[in-house]
């Protein structure tokens, strides 16, 4: 049980971190345009590759963090 929150919360903060220094977030901003030129309305669109991205970085940080405490644990377990 411990194990599973360390890995989740280690995973949630190291992969985030990996995902803000790796991938550039390029949000797509929609401007429509009137007929005079000016600017009537923008939307911002969020980036869902970088989000699927930054989830899956998350995901391989906690399963690396919880396949290494499994081997510390069991190794701990053999050297008794």
């Amino acid at each position: 049980m411990k194990k599973g929150w360390i890995s989740i919360v280690g995973g949630l903060l190291i992969g985030l971190a990996i995902s803000y220094v790796v991938l550039d977030y390029n949000g797509w901003t929609l401007i429509t345009i009137g007929s005079n030129g000016e600017n009537t309305r923008s939307i911002n669109e969020l980036d869902f590759d970088l989000m699927t991205n930054a989830f899956g970085i998350v995901l391989i940080c906690a399963a690396v963090i919880y396949g290494a405490l499994t081997v510390i644990s069991k190794k701990k377990q053999a050297d008794k």
